[in-house]
């Protein structure tokens, strides 16, 4: 079960440049024990990230696995305001809103629903990759994909996604066609981590199971988060679709 937990702040000064405050708070509203058990895990069960939506600030805290949502999202439902301790800050919650999330739709929808080729992806907060000891601040599609399957597998019960030849196939077949990005630095504790907002466009060239798959890690990833930091606040993203490529159309 996938959840999404979505608070209306109260608050003229709150950016998502705090978010690694947001998730200090998390860790206080929660058990111990189970504080220290996400410490010992290799990836978070849930993401979080602080936005903009129709000009009200909204936090969004999303959980992977039903012990998660009990033990994270519920306990955090019933603040009625955050007390951001290192800004002095008092945040007054104005509403709060649960969604739940089959995690076997994701699977009917694969085999069920037909995919479009072309697949908008947007990027929310401030994303960016590790390879060989390096960030990467830009959208590789290997990484991209990489990130979702690896997460998915060890998160989810319903399959096993990591299998180097489809990661493979996945970044051969896929294209970006259009993109609109911008670098924006993402401040943690002692250092700040440059990463990239906005969206992209990309092309399946493949065959639709191909597509359907790409289509099932960018839904899961709406949850997930892709990239590095996601329990801090970066990676969150949105998945849009078109139905056809943009740049072909007729002219008069």
């Amino acid at each position: 079960m996938y959840a999404d937990l979505r608070m209306e702040l109260d608050s003229k000064t709150l950016s998502f440049q705090q978010s690694s405050n947001l998730q200090g708070i998390i860790m206080e509203n929660i058990q111990t024990s189970y504080a220290e058990k996400l410490h010992e895990n290799s990836l978070n069960p849930y993401s979080q990230y602080l936005v903009k939506e129709k000009e009200k600030l909204i936090w969004h805290i999303k959980t992977l696995t039903e012990e998660a949502y009990e033990n994270i999202i519920l306990p955090m439902a019933k603040l009625k305001e955050l007390n951001i301790k290192k800004k002095q800050l008092l945040v007054p919650v104005k509403s709060t809103h649960i969604d739940l999330y089959d995690e076997g739709k994701l699977i009917k929808e694969f085999y069920d629903e037909k995919c479009e080729r072309y697949l908008n992806l947007n990027f929310l907060t401030p994303t960016a990759f590790k390879r060989d000891g390096k960030y990467v601040i830009y959208p590789d599609l290997q990484l991209i994909y990489g990130s979702l399957m690896r997460k998915y597998s060890e998160l989810s019960a319903e399959m096993d996604m990591i299998d180097a030849d489809t990661l493979n196939e996945l970044t051969e077949k896929s294209e970006i066609i259009s993109y609109r990005l911008q670098t924006i630095p993402f401040p943690l504790e002692k250092v700040r981590i440059t990463g990239f907002v906005g969206n992209i466009c990309i092309h399946i060239r493949g065959t639709e199971t191909l597509a359907k798959y790409a289509r099932m890690l960018l839904c899961f990833g709406e949850f997930s988060g892709i990239g590095i930091k996601t329990g801090i606040g970066m990676g969150a993203i949105k998945y849009g679709r078109r139905e056809k490529d943009e740049r072909s159309e007729s002219k008069a």
